[in-house]
């Protein structure tokens, strides 16, 4: 089967994506006033927050991190006071994960950060945003094999 579209044009269009997540990156050169978080961390706040009352085993599955790296993760963003968990109101043997009033306040920071930069960068011509996000998306599933 032939490509309508080249490999040049996915390559820049990959490059293209890394540039921009420099420019956007809250903790560059315009720093913003959140909890800093690796990589990793953000992974794992970014499922909890999305998804309260998770559990440890399904976050490590949806983020594809071991178990132990999701553990370590997990210890720091509770120490940063970003996570908390609680015992299933169901069951007692198992726990929950739940992001915190701080983690709240850092996350609509960090997307009224972001949603400035990219309105400002498209000039108030924001057309084609809804499409873009799902390309994007279908890419994000893609590649995680979901």
């Amino acid at each position: 089967m032939h490509s309508a579209v080249s490999d040049n044009l996915l390559a820049e269009f990959a490059d293209a994506v890394l540039r921009i997540s420099r420019e956007i990156d809250p903790h560059g050169a315009t720093a913003l006033d959140i909890v800093p978080l690796t990589g990793t961390e953000a992974l794992v706040m970014r499922w909890v927050a999305r998804n309260p009352g998770t559990s440890p085993s399904a976050t490590a599955d949806a983020t594809a991190l071991k178990r132990s790296n999701l553990s370590v993760a997990l210890r720091a963003l509770a120490d940063k006071g970003m996570v908390e968990r609680r015992q299933d109101p169901h069951d007692a043997r198992t726990v929950q994960l739940h992001a915190t009033a701080l983690a709240g306040e850092s996350i609509e920071r960090l997307h009224a950060h972001w949603a400035g930069k990219l309105r400002q960068a498209l000039g108030g011509d924001e057309r084609g945003a809804a499409e873009g996000l799902a390309l994007l998306e279908r890419l994000d599933e893609g590649l995680r094999g979901r």
